[in-house]
């Protein structure tokens, strides 16, 4: 083209030539920058110098050089958009100017012409710009996964439109007359593409593998016959090299044997050339010549291989070794045949063997070569030498997946785990396999967490999607309509979805729904993933509308999801089920794919015909037949056959019959029976639930529905006049989370006593030695930085004590999670000189009406409890109670809103305290009257006043907000009111298994050790300090002191940091005797998260301070004391779960639940001056009377009730007058404390 520029003598066009001819070489000097691509501030000068010089060109009709300036400003802008790493998507300008001209020059340019060939380079560069390497040297993802490894999940049709267009470039430019090295490079450019576009290989080898010159061993050996007895010859070898090889090692060489089984070569192929192990490698030779024995001679393999299993000792150390050659053989026979192999032989050992050693040692990443081979080597083949381990671990990794799909094995994806975990971190940064290993990681513990696995296996998994989506992200060169993105974003949804419905955290919501209507709005009409992405959307919004409902905020407008809204014919929507019904049965049919394809499809099926039911459809067959699907998959569950979902799948099995009885079927007394049965069962399974997960928040998620159920079985045993069913019941669902952290303790001595030594050790080896680990609400999942799954040993664990899905109430979850029984209460309350248990149970709605709540009453000395009515105690329809609770989460709002101005805050609470008022009076009325009169009826006989009933209550549902000591009728007292407290001594227990084992524990004497006072670290409480001044000069002179005191010179004896207080309570390495906190504390949303505000270690944020229920609950340590201090909570909200009541999971049940004998916590947010008052009126009693706590507390509130209260002398100085205020008889300062733990009247022991 340089040549055909015409030279006149015109003196403009000679000016404008001239520098078109300076521009155009600066151009050359820029792109020959010998760093890559020149900056972009040195390219925009010049590429608008072009573009003038372009139309100058025009307008002097030089069209020549006009084409010259043309392409050379294509290849300008070119550089460009590549220097500013822009892709297709981008929508730049300059792109799409640089691809137009240059597919003009590729289109119209002499093939040999240095300025063409240089525009058709650029045009390469500009389809497949990830191809480039970055400044760095690395490659981009994108060409990683393309160049080296061919991946074809990040293959798009754009990407393969762009690949087309390049390989034809390509050819063009092999045609012109070029530098030898440069058609090297050339060709190899195009081997590259032309690899690209076919399909990448799941084989660890590559597909250029050449073909060994060795002859096969004879013509015979093809005959099946032949080849049936070389394998088998195979196998016996294979048997042999088990007990002389590693497990890493071994199963190394299992990977080659079954690409050779699966190869169909005939002859030996260089792939065992790769084992640098003589005698596996000639195994392996022999396996390339069975392709004859087809699956049928593998199985028989498989069978030999069984055999031998079978004959070895329990515990050979090749038993394990031995089981993958089985269990490897049979997969591989599936894979040539599918649906012909029975997996029910399969046998994994529960736990490999340590062979010692190191694993990348045995099973080195990267194949040993020549180094002077290397260079020699194109893109592929030189991946394959650096990747080699991660290309069989992979294979290796896919046999476990479809081991566990097929056996139902967890254990075999703990293996998978394993082998993709470990190799990633030993390999290059921008190793696209490093990235790949961990994309299957991921998909292997989300395969954990949705088939029965723990709450932490989905977080990990959670955390490692987000990992790579930032690296893909940050990375920027994978197209989002790729299916590897695709496939990684609604993983991650469906991930993000699970873990906000679970912990009621939705602030990443917003972000992810951004994030998916911009990946929808990139994708093509007609693609499959855009109906997958508008479902997720449509629940992501849903929910996200949920949860602003639920905190009072407008939730944004969502679009609509598509999809019918209802249907107005009944016959047509009859139709319709039936028709879905009939394809559900006709897969039903189809064979297994997986071990629970029939617990999946009969479930779906019996919940379709449920839903049904539910929705409206009162044909009588339709719910039998609900009935009788749901009872198969029961079986299956029992069979082990099922582990997602079964306590839903129970409950609703359990619901429909109680449906069938409610509309009088041909036998409800029978189906009520099937109610109990099939509940109890879920209770079970739940209860199994709640001990696989690890840490407090986990269990929560997991026992959320038991306190339902509870209520629900002892509302049955409640019709049917059963009382002692109903304790055992309601024990059953209440306070699983406080069980279940506390038995974990137990479980090392559990396993070394079963004759699990191994597996005790590795329990005690994981237990955490932080208990400070982040866990609370809102905390981020956990790295995925280890290659196991964190299930994984307490699966192992708990299964060897009797503990795994299907095994219903077994021995083993009634000895971790058992029930109180009525004997064991009754004795209890008789050693504590306690009146009465009394569990309070809310009404409920029932199918056939509804059932006001009751009162469940036992008495020491009695053999069966008694069940009280309470015919105005309903839920709903208990107004006060429903004002109470409104009004209560508006004052928390208001209080912990700093922008409210304190008028509203003052409305809000005067609003409280109304409501609090009349609760007060419907719990007397509704509650507390009936029972005080059940339980001493003799409160008002003449004569000697007897001593105060002492009395125990487990209020259930909603209830656990009310304060019942606080019940008053009007018309008696001092102040025109008379309250339960004044009646009784009443404390509180969130379950009576946990009011056991608190009575069962004895007092610490309050000198007996040392006493703590905490003043409030963050300064907030003026008069925090001098709370913990009077009580140390009036009860404790040697009690140290935490936190913040300003006015004195003393030096506090610690910050008051959560580690400081940790220290000091039941498992600490300091125990105290008492424990006094006057500090800030937040009942939250989600109870795990409730947490007291003390002070943050030095150099850490903020949030470090708080210590919350699930640090105190994970950081127990540790058998619980056979004596326990008493803790006492002076801060506000630190015995009120403002959700998920029947957990009961507070500060306070916490701190009893972990040792201490008597807690005092507070309900509500309280005043600190009144408080400050009150605190020091009980410790008074305490020290001075010689009172027990739960006596102590009523006497302080009995104090402040009395008009004519005499003053203390713990009472000095600001707290002397503020004794004095006239208001102090107020409910709402003195009725928020309550007591729980031991009720006993004894001061100690």
């Amino acid at each position: 083209m340089v040549s055909e520029v015409r030279r006149d003598d015109d003196a403009g066009s000679a000016a404008v030539r001239e520098e078109a001819f300076d521009a155009l070489g600066e151009a050359r000097r820029l792109l020959d920058h010998p760093d890559g691509w020149p900056p972009v501030e040195a390219l925009e000068p010049v590429i608008g110098r072009l573009t003038r010089i372009e139309a100058a060109l025009a307008e002097k009709d030089e069209v020549n050089l006009s084409h010259i300036v043309f392409v050379v400003l294509g290849i300008m802008f070119a550089a460009h958009s590549l220097t500013r790493r822009e892709g297709a998507s981008s929508g730049s300008e300059e792109r799409a100017q640089a691809l137009r001209r240059l597919r003009w020059a590729d289109r119209n340019g002499p093939p040999t012409d240095l300025i063409v060939v240089q525009a058709r380079m650029m045009l390469v560069f500009l389809l497949a710009p990830w191809a480039l390497p970055r400044p760095d040297g690395r490659r981009t993802a994108l060409g990683e996964a393309l160049f080296a490894v061919a991946d074809r999940r990040v293959l798009t049709e754009t990407l393969r439109r762009d690949l087309t267009e390049a390989k034809d470039v390509v050819d063009r430019i092999a045609g012109a007359s070029l530098p030898p090295e440069i058609q090297q490079q050339t060709a190899r450019l195009k081997g590259d593409i032309e690899r690209m576009l076919g399909s990448g290989s799941a084989s660890p080898v590559p597909d250029e593998a050449p073909v060994s010159d060795e002859a096969p061993v004879s013509d015979e050996a093809h005959s099946p016959d032949d080849a049936h007895a070389v394998l088998l010859e195979t196998v016996r070898g294979l048997l042999a090299l088990a007990g002389a090889r590693s497990t890493p090692q071994f199963t190394r060489v299992l990977v080659w044997l079954t690409v050779e089984l699966q190869s169909g070569a005939g002859r030996p192929t260089a792939r065992s050339l790769y084992m640098a192990d003589p005698e596996a490698e000639v195994l392996l030779r022999q396996a390339s010549l069975c392709g004859a024995a087809g699956a049928e001679g593998i199985r028989r393999g498989a069978d030999l291989a069984l055999e031998a299993l079978c004959a070895l000792p329990p515990d050979a150390p090749e038993g394990a070794r031995v089981a993958r050659l089985h269990a490897y053989l049979l997969a591989t026979a599936e894979l040539l045949e599918p649906g012909s192999v029975d997996f029910g032989t399969v046998r994994r050992p529960t736990s490999e063997p340590d062979d010692g050693g190191n694993r990348l040692d045995d099973w080195p990443i990267s194949c040993p070569v020549e180094p002077g081979l290397v260079p020699h080597l194109d893109n592929y083949l030189r991946d394959f030498v650096a990747h080699l381990g991660m290309r069989e671990r992979r294979m290796a990794a896919s046999y476990d997946r479809l081991l566990a799909r097929r056996t139902g094995d967890h254990g075999y994806l703990e293996d998978a785990a394993t082998l993709l975990g470990e190799a990633p971190d030993a390999s290059a940064a921008d190793s696209w396999w490093a990235l790949a290993l961990r994309v299957e990681l991921t998909d292997v513990l989300e395969q954990a967490a949705s088939r029965g696995g723990s709450h932490h296996d989905a977080d990990f998994s959670l955390a490692a999607m987000r990992e790579l989506g930032a690296a893909l992200q940050n990375d920027g060169t994978l197209p989002l309509d790729a299916p590897l993105v695709l496939d990684l974003a609604l993983s991650a949804a469906d991930g993000e979805l699970r873990h906000a419905r679970r912990t009621e955290n939705h602030e990443a919501l917003p972000h992810l729904i951004d994030k998916l209507r911009a990946l929808h709005a990139t994708l093509p009409a007609d693609s499959a993933a855009r109906e997958r992405l508008t479902e997720r959307l449509s629940r992501l919004e849903e929910l996200r509308a949920d949860g602003e409902r639920a905190t009072g905020r407008q939730a944004p407008e969502a679009p609509e999801a598509p999809g019918p809204v209802g249907t107005a014919d009944p016959v047509a929507e009859r139709a319709s089920l039936d028709r879905e019904v009939a394809e559900l049965r006709r897969k039903l049919t189809e064979p297994e794919a997986h071990y629970e394809h029939e617990y999946d499809r009969r479930s779906y099926l019996g919940l379709r015909l449920l839903v049904a039911v539910v929705g409206g459809d009162e044909d009588p067959a339709l719910l039998d037949e609900a009935i009788t699907e749901l009872t198969r998959v029961r079986a299956l569950i029992a069979e082990g056959r099922g582990v997602a979902q079964r306590v839903d799948i129970l409950t609703n099995l359990a619901e429909a019959h109680v449906i069938r009885a409610a509309r009088r079927g041909p036998r409800p007394d029978a189906d009520m029976r099937a109610f109990v049965e099939i509940t109890r069962e879920a209770l079970a399974e739940l209860a199994a639930d709640v001990l696989l997960q690890l840490g407090a928040d986990h269990g929560l998620s997991a026992a959320l529905n038991g306190s339902m159920l509870a209520r629900r079985l002892a509302l049955a045993d409640y019709r049917t006049g059963r009382p002692a069913d109903a304790v055992a019941d309601l024990e059953r669902g209440r306070a699983l989370v406080l069980q279940a952290a506390f038995a974990s303790l137990s479980i090392p001595e559990l396993l070394d006593a079963a004759g699990h030594p191994q597996l005790a050790r590795q329990w005690r080896a994981q237990v955490p030695t932080d208990p400070l680990r982040p866990t609370a609400e809102g905390a981020s999942p956990p790295t995925a930085s280890g290659p196991s799954i964190p299930s994984g040993l307490r699966r192992r664990a708990l299964a060897a004590l009797g503990v795994r899905p299907g095994a219903g109430e077994s021995p083993g979850i009634r000895h971790l999670v058992g029930a109180a029984e009525v004997a064991q209460l009754t004795a209890g309350l008789a050693a504590t000189g306690t009146e009465a248990l009394v569990y309070l149970v809310p009404g409920a709605p029932v199918a056939d009406g509804s059932m006001p709540g009751y009162a469940l009453i036992l008495r020491p000395g009695a053999d069966r409890p008694t069940f009280l009515p309470l015919p105005e105690l309903t839920t709903p329809g208990s107004e006060p109670l429903e004002r109470y609770l409104d009004a209560a989460a508006e004052r928390s709002r208001a209080l912990a809103d700093p922008h409210m101005h304190a008028s509203w805050k003052a409305a809000y609470d005067a609003d409280w305290q109304v409501a609090l008022q009349e609760l007060c009076e419907w719990a007397w009325k509704a509650v507390m009257g009936p029972v005080l009169s059940a339980v001493h009826p003799l409160l008002a006989a003449p004569g000697p006043p007897a001593p105060p009933p002492r009395i125990v209550l487990v209020p259930c549902g909603p209830l656990g907000v009310v304060p019942w000591h606080a019940a008053r009728i009007r018309g008696l007292g001092a102040h025109g009111h008379r309250y339960a407290c004044q009646e009784a001594v009443l404390s509180y227990a969130p379950s009576g298994t946990q009011f056991l084992a608190a009575a069962a524990r004895r007092r610490m004497p309050p000198a007996s050790g040392r006493q703590v006072l905490v003043a409030d670290p963050q300064l907030t409480l003026p008069w925090a300090e001098m709370e913990a001044a009077a009580l140390r000069a009036g009860c404790y002179p040697d009690a140290l002191r935490y936190g913040e005191f300003i006015t004195t010179d003393v030096v506090p004896d610690a910050e008051g940091t959560p580690a400081d207080l940790l220290a000091v309570l039941p498992g600490g390495a300091s125990p105290a005797s008492v424990v006094h906190l006057s500090c800030h504390a937040l009942a939250a949303p989600r109870p795990t998260g409730s947490a007291l505000w003390l002070a943050a270690p030095p150099g850490a944020g903020p949030d470090a301070g708080r210590l919350t229920v699930a640090d105190i609950l994970d950081g127990a340590a540790g058998r619980r004391p056979d004596a326990g201090p008493l803790v006492v909570l002076s801060a506000c909200e630190t015995d009120l779960s403002t959700r998920h009541h029947d957990e009961a999971l507070t500060l306070a049940t916490v701190l009893v639940a972990g040792g201490a004998a008597d807690v005092v916590g507070s309900r509500w947010a309280v005043r600190d001056g009144p408080t400050a008052v009150m605190m020091a009126v009980f410790h008074h009693h305490l020290t001075a009377g010689g009172l027990a706590p739960p006596d102590a507390l009523r006497a302080a509130q009995l104090w402040m009730l009395n008009p004519h209260r005499e003053l203390p002398p713990t009472l000095a100085g600001p707290l002397r007058r503020e004794a004095t205020r006239p208001d102090l008889h107020r409910v709402h300062h003195w009725a928020a404390f309550t007591h729980q733990g031991n009720p006993a009247s004894t001061a100690t022991g």
